[in-house]
């Protein structure tokens, strides 16, 4: 019965396939089996670089997958229009179709281009480009924007990586620009996604208005932007991606690159004007590239008149830009580092000495967070340290003489702090073989590195191979040994291993489920600072989980490891808030730590603030602001968030 059932939708299949490839043939759409070619490797997203067996072309494919939305007419379609537009020489030739092996999923098979995107060309080749080689990139994508405006089409997303180049000629794939409201939405999904390029106005009133040729002029406007300065829009901001599209749509742009002509300056401001219908059309922006002249003694880039440092150039715009936006610095009580080396010495010195008080009490994801903290409590910036650090390697090379030397120590606190940095050191670089940072990822030899410590006496390094027989890295998983070693090391103090001792009796690990025990062990590990521990002595109390339930003291643990910018004790204490577990309800407080939640990348932080933006729950309704929350939920594999998020789109389309 199973065999008849799988031969008739075998021959379902061949069916569908056959009436399908009957259409495209009748359609005069060029049909190539997949086994026609070899070499198919991704490239990038649903896009494939393959090679013709018989004549050898390279050629780039593209996955189609057909399904209720997108449909045989709809391909067709997409098709026919695709191939009255490649007359255009900036448009990517289109060879035929194929159907991808083992799967529902069509191929459109385009020209191949080998330089990649207008940003990655930008990014190798920008020191070589004088002001005409930049010029003509423009002028090539504005004629381009010139004929698809001339034909009633709008690109709609139009940016420095959809823009591609082949042999220095500027090509576009225009295959799909029409999408639905549930595509045009996922601009918002990727961290350093197309926002920048997207009409401000589009941003502020996308569901009573949709794109139109003026937000194809306001991408032109950044892209142009782009060109002259070699760099993504924003790549320097430290802003989150949600205040950045805010402060977009409150006109919030680029600063003009030294060296750019006036006349080109004038083009992209004014493309990228905030009321579309102060905008140039797209002729009126040839018109005026056209009258731009480049001569050799005018407008070259002021980089290249002389010599200079790639590194200082860059901390030098980095600290300039610090100055005007970064309202840290304002708050700043000292002078800058300038003529103050001894005191920055002695800042570094503390620095280094808190590293290793934080590497020995914290796990790896908490010690960068809590690096920030420390530099942040003590009035400073971490960029202006980094920068301070790389302009001065003598400063930090010194603080830390003070504490890794050992070769000149008289005293018996030099020494161990000598043996102390040798031991982290190592267990650093045991873990870069872990997880392949900087090395080649070898877990058997991380696994040596790390009982080689144990041998010498380390019972820091006990804890990281616990953790590779908990998780089978470079041995056999055995959960028992993990929690003995978990346990010896516990025993001797370390903060680390304490807290794996409570979840372990807490979930059973390795050992009999004792919750009492894992609280008593969490408490010893809190109260030496682990802030992980901290968060979970909260839980604990808050869910009666080896000591009695009590809101209140639940609330108070929580707040500490929250304070502190541990993501889950932000999200938790953001439902103390909105619940009342433990203190007052306040909405207001509770979206703030739900916020806070969001933006270390913590998943039900990332929902709660969407649906907080949604609701107006706490803070105004935005409904730009809460799809962006939702979507970066759903990136993060939240379910109730890809629920929460068609609601809205079925309430934007009924509007």
């Amino acid at each position: 019965m199973f065999q008849e059932k799988k031969n008739e939708k075998e021959r379902e299949a061949w069916m569908n396939n056959l009436i399908i490839e009957d259409t495209l043939q009748k359609e005069n759409i060029s049909f190539y089996q997949y086994s026609e070619f070899e070499n198919v490797k991704l490239i990038s997203g649903n896009v494939y670089k393959a090679t013709f067996k018989t004549s050898q072309k390279i050629v780039a494919l593209k996955c189609i997958s057909l399904n209720d939305k997108f449909t045989l007419d709809n391909l067709i379609n997409e098709i026919k229009r695709y191939r009255k537009l490649e007359i255009h020489d900036n448009i990517l030739k289109y060879y035929g179709i194929t159907k991808q092996e083992n799967t529902d999923n069509y191929m459109i098979i385009l020209e191949y281009v080998n330089n990649g995107s207008l940003r990655q060309y930008l990014k190798t080749n920008f020191q070589k480009l004088d002001w005409n080689a930049k010029l003509n990139l423009a002028k090539q994508i504005a004629n381009f924007l010139t004929f698809l405006h001339s034909n009633d089409i709008i690109h709609g997303k139009l940016n420095s990586e959809n823009i591609l180049i082949y042999n220095g000629i500027i090509k576009f794939n225009v295959f799909g620009l029409t999408k639905t409201m549930l595509e045009s939405l996922r601009f918002l999904t990727n961290s350093f996604g197309p926002i920048q390029y997207i009409d401000p106005r589009y941003l502020e009133f996308f569901n009573t208005i949709g794109k139109n040729k003026n937000s194809d002029i306001f991408s032109l406007g950044i892209i142009l932007w782009e060109i002259s300065s070699g760099n993504p829009p924003f790549e320097m901001d430290s802003l989150s991606n949600a205040d950045l599209l805010n402060d977009i749509v409150k006109g919030k742009r680029e600063m003009v690159t030294p060296g750019t002509p006036p006349k080109y300056k004038e083009i992209y401001t004014d493309c990228w004007n905030h009321n579309g219908n102060s905008r140039p059309d797209i002729s009126q922006v040839v018109k005026n590239l056209s009258e731009i002249i480049i001569s050799d003694a005018s407008f070259e880039d002021e980089t290249r008149s002389q010599p200079h440092n790639v590194t200082e150039e860059i901390i030098s715009v980095k600290l300039e830009k610090l100055n005007i936006q970064n309202e840290e610095i304002e708050v700043h009580s000292d002078p800058p580092f300038v003529n103050k080396s001894a005191e920055f010495e002695v800042f570094i010195r503390d620095l280094f000495e808190n590293f290793i008080d934080i590497t020995k009490k914290q796990f790896a994801a908490s010690q960068p967070i809590m690096m920030k903290n420390y530099i942040k409590e003590h009035k400073k910036n971490s960029v202006e340290v980094l920068c301070e650090m790389l302009i001065h390697p003598s400063h930090s090379c010194k603080a830390a003489n003070e504490i890794i030397d050992a070769s000149s120590a008289n005293s018996s606190f030099l020494m161990k702090q000598h043996n102390v940095n040798k031991e982290i050191g190592t267990i650093f670089l045991a873990s870069m073989h872990l997880v392949g940072i900087g090395v080649e990822k070898e877990v058997k030899k991380a696994l040596q590195i790390y009982c080689k410590l144990v041998n010498e006496g380390s019972f820091i390094a006990a804890a990281d191979v616990a953790n590779c027989y908990l998780n089978g890295f470079g041995v056999e998983k055995n959960e028992e040994k993990a929690f003995k070693l978990f346990l010896k090391s516990a025993e001797k103090g370390i903060p680390v291993a304490q807290s794996s001792v409570g979840w372990c009796y807490n979930d059973g690990i390795g050992t009999r489920k004792d919750a009492a025990k894992g609280f008593q062990w969490y408490m010893k590990s809190a109260f030496a600072g682990n802030i992980y521990a901290i968060c979970n002595v909260g839980y604990c109390f808050g869910n009666g989980i080896g000591v009695d339930r009590d809101y209140q003291k639940a609330f108070e643990w929580i707040l500490k490891a929250a304070e502190k910018r541990e993501s889950n004790a932000q999200y938790y204490l953001g439902n103390c808030y909105k619940n009342g577990d433990g203190i007052i309800k306040d909405q207001v407080k509770a979206f703030e730590w739900f916020m806070k939640a969001a933006e270390s990348n913590y998943t039900y932080g990332q929902y709660e603030v969407g649906k907080c933006f949604y609701e107006g729950c706490g803070t105004k309704k935005n409904i730009v602001n809460a799809i962006y929350w939702i979507n970066k939920a759903i990136e993060n594999g939240n379910i109730e968030a890809n629920k929460l998020l068609k609601e809205i789109i079925n309430k934007i389309n009924n509007f």
